[in-house]
């Protein structure tokens, strides 16, 4: 039986945030169907938004729930652009030495699954342009207060989802690279680890049970795939 290939975003996949990214993008507002007084709107809602977290007024999730709301309100009617223009971005920083493994996910020669606590407002959009399948990201719509995909919460839904598709009993191999994963890493087999070297040490003697690899044998996937 296969194994199903867990793949995390921001700092795996990319080599970079995407969260960091996202906010530059809409503070610029360099958005084409805006006239210039709703690029003055959008770009000083970013900065009043930024302005509270940084004072300690809201917390990073209404942050990036207010986020949301903004990008919803200039993307609206645009057909998809500014999604598909932001996703172009995003692109340019898929890591390299993860070529190979993603030629295979868009060929589906991998059973793959794209797992981020991103905002599903491009991540939908960036995982279908990677050629993942199936994606579990923080939902474009949510009530304020509402969880990101992140850390337990996002266990429990790639739980559903493997659930959803009969892959329920099957060895759960993750890319990653931050503790937040530490809920899906304690249900993985393996994991091919993108973070400090350091951090990878500690985690496997806290976690003798699971195989926690330098990220740069991820290749070792395209063979246990074909096997």
């Amino acid at each position: 039986m296969p194994e199903a290939v867990v793949f995390d975003l921001d700092g795996t996949v990319l080599k970079v945030n995407s969260f960091r990214l996202w906010v530059s993008y809409l503070i610029k507002a360099r958005i084409p169907h805006l006239r210039r007084r709703g690029r003055w709107r959008l770009s000083l809602g970013v900065a009043r938004a930024l302005m509270a977290r940084k004072a300690g007024v809201i917390s990073h999730e209404t942050l990036k729930w207010r986020l949301q709301q903004l990008w919803q309100g200039v993307a609206e009617g645009d057909g998809g652009a500014i999604e598909a223009d932001f996703v172009g971005v995003l692109k340019r920083f898929v890591r390299p030495e993860l070529s190979d493994v993603m030629r295979a996910v868009a060929a589906g020669e991998i059973d793959a699954i794209l797992a981020t606590a991103a905002a599903g407002d491009y991540a939908y959009g960036l995982g279908c342009a990677l050629g993942f399948r199936h994606i579990v990201a923080t939902p474009r719509i949510r009530e304020k207060g509402d969880p990101s995909t992140v850390g337990i919460f996002k266990r429990e839904a790639v739980c559903r989802l493997l659930a959803e598709l009969g892959w329920q009993e099957r060895d759960i191999v993750l890319l990653t690279d931050h503790a937040d994963d530490l809920p899906l890493i304690g249900i993985s087999r393996d994991v091919y680890w993108f973070g400090p070297e350091e951090a990878r040490t500690a985690l496997q003697r806290d976690l003798p049970d699971v195989r926690l690899r330098p990220g740069l044998q991820a290749d070792e996937i395209l063979l246990t795939q074909s096997a």
